[in-house]
């Protein structure tokens, strides 16, 4: 099985005037990254802390187009891709790369939705784990003012732009709390850390406790992560606050307490 995908560098908020190589060297290393630690997590359900290493195809002459080729040989692996099938991995890379950018995006295949669950309950956090090699792939963006495409065929999967570098760079925290519901897609009872949504097919936002969690809201928590996982959706009353980017879009909840 084989799957190409074309990383295009183009005008910003500067106008392309080539891409100078070692920028374009960072943003190639850290693509090939998030694809490869992705495909990873969806195949073979567990998250990399580095990823394996990946062929690049010729860049073509004289224009500002990468292709990356992702040839699959091991028989368990093919098994895995064939199950999900190119429309749910095509799903799960835009989730992927979407969710770590602040760029909210609907799994509209069950297979898909199905597979971010078990990920969610059983592994760390994939946002986590992505977002170095998305900051090396923005380089181009920040010192060069440029815009990166992410395509899979005529299917585009990411933007990287000044917008999804300031979500990456800059967070502002707020104290002011507010009651919200909540169900707990992830949960850490070690940490007190985990993932909140407000539907079933909600993208999951990370929280993390101000406070040593107690006991009782420990229970209450894992409790709900259990109901989420039998498909019941029965959201918690929460108090938290929020950490966000410059211009607003939240990136993170502080959990205060578990009335």
């Amino acid at each position: 099985m084989e799957m190409d995908f074309t990383i295009r560098y183009d005008s910003g908020e500067k106008q392309f005037e080539g891409l100078e190589h070692y920028y374009g060297a960072q943003s190639l290393f850290g693509i090939s990254q998030v694809l490869l630690i992705s495909l990873n997590a969806f195949f073979n359900r567990e998250i990399l802390t580095q990823a394996p290493s990946a062929h690049m195809g010729r860049s073509k002459l004289g224009s500002w187009e990468q292709l990356l080729q992702l040839v699959i040989t091991d028989p368990a692996v093919l098994q895995s891709a064939a199950e999900l099938g190119k429309d749910a991995l095509k799903d799960l890379l835009k989730w992927a790369l979407g969710a770590g950018l602040g760029v909210p995006f609907v799994l509209s295949k069950r297979k898909a939705r199905k597979r971010v669950r078990e990920l969610e309950r059983e592994n760390d956090d994939l946002q986590e784990k992505l977002d170095d090699a998305l900051r090396r792939a923005h380089a181009p963006v920040k010192h060069q003012g440029l815009t990166v495409y992410v395509m899979s065929g005529r299917t585009s999967l990411a933007t990287f732009d000044q917008y999804s570098l300031q979500y990456l760079e800059t967070e502002v925290l707020s104290d002011e709390t507010e009651r919200l519901e909540f169900a707990i897609s992830r949960f850490n009872t070690r940490t007190g850390t985990g993932r909140l949504i407000s539907s079933m097919d909600a993208v999951s936002t990370p929280f993390f406790p101000v406070d040593r969690l107690s006991a009782k809201e420990t229970a209450a928590l894992a409790d709900n992560l259990a109901l989420v996982a039998r498909e019941q959706f029965r959201p918690l009353d929460l108090i938290v606050s929020t950490v966000t980017d410059a211009a607003g879009r939240i990136k993170r909840y502080k959990l205060h307490s578990v009335p």
